[in-house]
């Protein structure tokens, strides 16, 4: 696991590769539950909630052609595999599904979150 910070470096849908912005900067939802606690008349009580480790703010750069494909993606029933290889050369794989959340014309960006359909497999670079 490397100590390298920044942009991904490759994104992989169904087997594509997409271009990464190089200012790219995702944002992680990286434990499966979120914890809260709870106030009772003794101790206070933990309450763990399972969440989605999605990936969120997904930057590419896109042409007509890649943002028809990723719209088909996200409009998809069926699950896509996906993978990704940060900065530091790690790789993170999973079934799941995309949602574009924006395309910006003027730079040809197309921002997205990525939902595995359980968990992210690690893969260290």
């Amino acid at each position: 696991m490397s100590d390298t910070a920044g942009s991904i470096r490759k994104l992989t849908i169904e087997g594509i590769p997409f271009r990464v912005a190089a200012d790219a900067n995702i944002t992680e939802t990286v434990t499966q539950f979120e914890n809260s606690m709870i106030a009772t008349s003794g101790r206070a009580m933990r309450k763990m909630v399972k969440r989605i480790p999605m990936r969120e703010g997904v930057t590419l750069i896109t042409n007509g052609d890649e943002r028809e494909t990723l719209k088909s993606f996200a409009e998809g029933v069926d699950d896509l595999k996906i993978s990704y290889t940060n900065a530091g050369g790690d790789t993170y794989r999973c079934e799941g599904t995309i949602e574009i959340e924006n395309n910006e014309t003027e730079e040809n960006r197309t921002t997205c979150q990525i939902h595995p359909r359980e968990d992210w497999t690690f893969f260290a670079g």
